[in-house]
């Protein structure tokens, strides 16, 4: 092979490989969720989020709630397990009370924006060690969730899912 036809070769490869690196990668292992501009911004919400409930940032955990919060407690055939923003942040205040530490990992599933609304779904890992009646102990658990999200005043608010 020629130097100049090698040079061209070596140039191509350069040039694939940097318009590859230049695409929008991927926020996932599994490569199904494109690392746009709007899923990097909905997905550092529920980074921050797991990141103020493992400091036990009650305030910052209460700044991404919004007022406009509603969860139907799993069930669509009743309503007296519905809650809304006030007993979510009751619950979230539990933190400071019972819980000395608290571990999450998390491993994003998908990501939906639609126009001001989102959904993140992920799966978690939790490890909490809770004090119970003067006895600490080790409570773990695996779940999917689904995050909702909604723009209010130019940021994004968890509307449900936590």
């Amino acid at each position: 092979m020629s130097a100049s036809r090698l040079a061209r070769l070596a140039a191509t490869v350069v040039l694939c490989c940097t318009a590859v690196a230049c695409g929008p990668g991927y926020l996932d292992v599994g490569g199904k969720v494109p690392a746009t501009d709007s899923n990097r911004e909905v997905f550092g919400i529920v980074k921050a989020y797991h990141a103020a409930v493992e400091a036990k940032d009650i305030d910052s955990v209460k700044r991404m709630i919004s007022q406009r919060y509603y969860e139907n407690g799993g069930t669509t055939d009743r309503s007296e397990d519905d809650y809304g923003y006030d007993k979510v942040v009751e619950r979230v205040t539990m933190l400071r009370d019972n819980v000395k530490r608290v571990q999450l990992r998390i491993k994003l599933v998908d990501i939906e924006v639609a126009g001001e609304e989102a959904t993140v779904d992920y799966e978690f890992v939790g490890r909490v060690l809770l004090t119970e009646g003067g006895i600490d102990t080790y409570r773990t658990w695996n779940d999917f969730s689904r995050m909702r999200l909604a723009r209010e005043a130019d940021r994004w608010m968890i509307i449900g899912g936590l």
